[in-house]
Order: C-alpha cells, then sequence, then structure tokens
C-alpha cells in the first residue's frame, strides 16, 4: 500500500463502523473524495460500496453515463435505481400502525379489506384513519419540498388499493421521479406541473434523503464516480462511449460536490463518495486546483505522510506498493 493511502477493505470497513452504523445511520450526511488511481482498485471500491451499509440504499453514479454537472441528472439517475413503490409500502404500514391498525405479521402484502377484518372494524371507517395519517406523514411534513409530497401521497394512495390512483397514474409519479418524458395532462392528473430540473432538483434530492428515513430505511449510500472528467480530449467518434465534459463542465461538475458538501447539515442520512483519479487531484488546469471553492473543502489537512487518515475529507485509496507521493 501506498504511503498516505489506505486499502479498500480497511476503509469500506471504517465507513460502515464509523459513519453508517452510527453519525448516518442516525440521520448525519457526510461527503467524501476518495483519491483512486488503480483500475482494480476502483472496481473493488465500487463493488463495496454496492454492498455497504445495513439498512442502506446503495446506488451509483458514473460520469460516464450520467451528465454528473447537472443536478436534475444526478437526481434522476438516483431515483431510477430505488423501488419507489416499496418505500411507499412502508409509508402506508406506518400510517396504519400510527392509526392503531398495524398490518398483521401473517399478511406480506397490504389488504385493508383483510386489516379491517383482522382489527374487526369497518373497512370504511380503517380507510379513512389511515388517509388521515397518511396525510399527516407526508402532507404536513413542510422539511419535503410541495412537489415531492404531493407525488409520494400519490404513490401511498395507490398502495392503499382503493381505487384514488390508479396503478397507471403510479408510473407516471415513477416516470416523473426518474426524468422520462410525459405528456402535461398525465402529469397534471396526478397534480404535477413541471418536470425535474435544475431548479427543483436540488430540493427533491434533498427531500429524497429524508423520505428514506421516513420509510424506515438507514438512509442512502451515493457512491459518484468522476473519472471521465479526467479525459481532456473525446476519442473518434466510432470510439467514443457515454459522455465527455469540456472543462467548463467539468468546474460544474466540481460546483455540484461543493453544494453537496455546504449542505450536509440539511441531508438526512446520507453518504456521498465521490471517486477521482490522482490527475484530478493535482491538475492545475483541470483538476480541484482549477475550483478553489471546492479544493479549499477538501484540501488535505495537516496529515503524516506515511499514515492515512481516513477521517479526511479527501482519501487516498491504494492496495499496492507504491513509491509514497
Amino acid at each position: 500500500m501506498s504511503s498516505g493511502a489506505i486499502d479498500v477493505a480497511t476503509y469500506l470497513e471504517f465507513v460502515d463502523r464509523e459513519y453508517l452504523t452510527g453519525y448516518v445511520g442516525h440521520g448525519g450526511a457526510a461527503i467524501k473524495l476518495l483519491c483512486v488511481g488503480d483500475d482494480e482498485v476502483r472496481d473493488r471500491l465500487a463493488a463495496g460500496f454496492a454492498a455497504l451499509g445495513q439498512g442502506f440504499d446503495r446506488v451509483a453514479v458514473d460520469a460516464a453515463t450520467t451528465r454528473v454537472h447537472l443536478i436534475d441528472q444526478v437526481f434522476t439517475a438516483v431515483a431510477r435505481q430505488l423501488d419507489w413503490a416499496g418505500l411507499a409500502s412502508a409509508v402506508v404500514r406506518s400510517a396504519l400502525e400510527r392509526a392503531a391498525f398495524p398490518v398483521p405479521d401473517e399478511h406480506p402484502a397490504i389488504d385493508l379489506a383483510a386489516v379491517a377484518r383482522h382489527h374487526q372494524v369497518d373497512a370504511a371507517e380503517l380507510y379513512r384513519s389511515v388517509r388521515r395519517a397518511l396525510e399527516q406523514i407526508v402532507l404536513r411534513d413542510t422539511e419535503l419540498s410541495h412537489e415531492f409530497r404531493v407525488a409520494m401521497l400519490r404513490l401511498c394512495q395507490e398502495r392503499l388499493g382503493r381505487g384514488d390512483v390508479s396503478a397507471t397514474e403510479r408510473e407516471t409519479v415513477i416516470g416523473w421521479l426518474c426524468g422520462e418524458r410525459l405528456p402535461a395532462a398525465d402529469l397534471r392528473r396526478v397534480g404535477l406541473h413541471a418536470k425535474v430540473n435544475r431548479y427543483n432538483a436540488r430540493p427533491l434530492l434533498l427531500s429524497l434523503t429524508r423520505w428514506l428515513r421516513i420509510a424506515g430505511r438507514s438512509g442512502l449510500v451515493l457512491h459518484l464516480d468522476l473519472d471521465r472528467l479526467a479525459v481532456v480530449r473525446r476519442p473518434p467518434v466510432g470510439l467514443r462511449d457515454g459522455f465527455y465534459y469540456s472543462k467548463a463542465a467539468t468546474l460544474d461538475a466540481y460546483e455540484l460536490v461543493r453544494q453537496l458538501i455546504d449542505a450536509t447539515d440539511e441531508l438526512e442520512g446520507l453518504f456521498v463518495a465521490v471517486q477521482l483519479p490522482p490527475a484530478l487531484v493535482n491538475d492545475e488546469a483541470r483538476g480541484l486546483p482549477a475550483y478553489t471553492a471546492l479544493q479549499l473543502r477538501v484540501a488535505d489537512e495537516v496529515r503524516d505522510r506515511q499514515r492515512a487518515n481516513p477521517y479526511a475529507a479527501l482519501v487516498r485509496i491504494d492496495d499496492h506498493q507504491m513509491e509514497a507521493a
């Protein structure tokens, strides 16, 4: 292992123990930049984050396949990897418990008629009670953005199975979250108007981290791979694969990371691992030094060049013996 670097297994175990199990799992947020220079190490790190954190949802966003300099594209890439119907089901179960009519253990699916029979109550009265509980959980939570509240209420109503929201309308809501192009009439039918864009994506992302915890999840682990930003010149047309970034777009991507770091007090249960190659750590023209606002937030603290500090904002990951940097 290179001096001042930490190996993959040790770092993943550290993140799980020191961040996910405790701080992030209890509602905190942390953004870490990981300098990784070896392809094998990158693959191992990606696989590790894909399985890390008990009770966490885990997603990966790669700059090669997602325009990471656009916050709306990052949000929709995350949204496409989540089980929105499953999260809504969890919130409906919570609403039933709040209404004092929990789903019996022997009923894996939510069936209001079966729940009403189990508790020996009128099905219509049970529905009214759970509907009120859902509105308290979703609509009265002002820390969720208005659009997000509307979308989540529709998903929860569909889970009730009473016909208030159809399966088609559920798919419209999920399609909206995932950035699909949808007819304006379909969106209006479920109470939505503007598509996910650069203006509402940040509040939606903040809301998402809170929603996961409302649904009983520990939080979200996001692996953000910025390796593609280091490619200065696009290859010939026939050899291109995915997206490539101008210097301006690269700086916009750094700005997005900077905004995430500055929003840690607002985010709930979020751990972001931002992976980038050594070239982007040191390059004056295209790397972190070219964007002072981010570099100042992650610049190396006073450190021992022979020992790694896993708590640092910028951590070097390496499993191979190398000369000290």
